[in-house]
């Protein structure tokens, strides 16, 4: 016998779904591993397999990672040292490989990947113009903004990619209440102020959905499924609302006074800014330190001088005015 036809509800892992999307509708970029430096034609081969394993015969983009400092490298501040020049020469060996091979027939853009300003420094200065990264992928959230990185990016025409973590917990606590009075002025989710103020700092944001997609991993019941597909749709529709709304009336926006707040949530530059403030209030007390001393020196002088005028009159002494 036949079984019963029964009706699925539309929500449901069972039901039938549209097509996929096109080729032509996506954007296709890949990670190389950190291995890709061990030899000349690693990047080549591990590039190819990604392909392969993709079914496609192209990729409109390519990360290049920065190859890992030796275990027993000193500390080198200036960046200038050994170990910095070794892995300066094994990227650009890779780099100038998959130019060579693989753009533009096989990779349409090659960019990198956690790349801070002096490393890209190392690959401008050795590289001719067609050869120059056309992006750099960054981690970031709103306490690391990552603020030397981008504008360098931004002063050498290098587009910016950042896997942007949306959470509000990475602020300080003691800055966390403005933050909050913010959120409720505006009326929306902290995931979209942050979104917000990276676009507006010129970043394309990946929303970092990677502590939500592993909760997908561990799951045992189809209600279980269902409860974790329903929170990734929210998530993904709050965090990408600058995707979907391109009229300017309805686009959220941050005024300059609301980016400056954002901005100062920057943990590294108020460190620094802390260190500068103790530093020059440290000079300033030891320059000051010898004109205390002789201004004190001068006070008592002067006292000196007065209480021996006064005993010369009390003598009758013709005293100099």
């Amino acid at each position: 016998p036949h079984p019963k036809e029964r009706d699925v509800p539309a929500d449901s892992p069972l039901a039938n779904r549209p097509p996929p999307p096109s080729r032509s509708e996506l954007i296709l970029v890949a990670r190389l591993s950190d291995d890709c430096h061990r030899g000349s034609d690693r990047a080549i081969l591990e590039t190819t397999r990604i392909m392969d394993h993709l079914g496609v015969e192209k990729l409109d983009g390519l990360c290049v990672p920065w190859p890992e400092a030796s275990e027993d490298a000193p500390v080198d501040p200036n960046h200038t040292g050994p170990d910095c020049r070794r892995q300066k020469k094994l990227f650009l060996r890779t780099w100038k490989a998959l130019h060579k091979k693989l753009v533009p027939d096989r990779v349409r853009w090659l960019g990198t990947e956690l790349l801070d300003a002096w490393q890209l420094e190392r690959v401008v200065e050795d590289v001719s113009e067609h050869e120059r990264p056309v992006f750099n992928l960054i981690e970031m959230d709103i306490s690391a903004p990552k603020t030397r990185t981008v504008t360098w990016c931004q002063a050498h025409g290098i587009e910016l990619l950042g896997l942007l973590d949306t959470s509000e917990h990475k602020i300080n606590t003691s800055e966390i209440e403005k933050f909050r009075e913010l959120q409720a002025e505006m009326d929306v989710e902290p995931s979209v102020i942050i979104t917000r103020w990276a676009v507006q700092r010129g970043v394309v944001t990946l929303p970092s959905l990677s502590r939500v997609v592993s909760e997908g991993s561990s799951l045992t019941s189809a209600e279980a499924y269902e409860a974790w597909a329903d929170k990734l749709k929210k998530i993904l529709a709050a965090r990408t609302l600058h995707l979907h709304m391109p009229t300017e009336g309805r686009r959220v926006n941050l005024d300059n006074a609301r980016l400056a707040l954002l901005n100062s949530f920057d943990r590294e530059q108020n460190e620094k800014q802390e260190y500068y403030d103790q530093r020059l209030a440290e000079i300033t007390r030891r320059k000051l330190k010898p004109v205390r001393t002789a201004a004190k020196a001068l006070n008592a002088l002067s006292a000196f001088s007065t209480a021996a005028e006064d005993k010369a009159r009390e003598r009758g002494e013709e005293v100099p005015a």
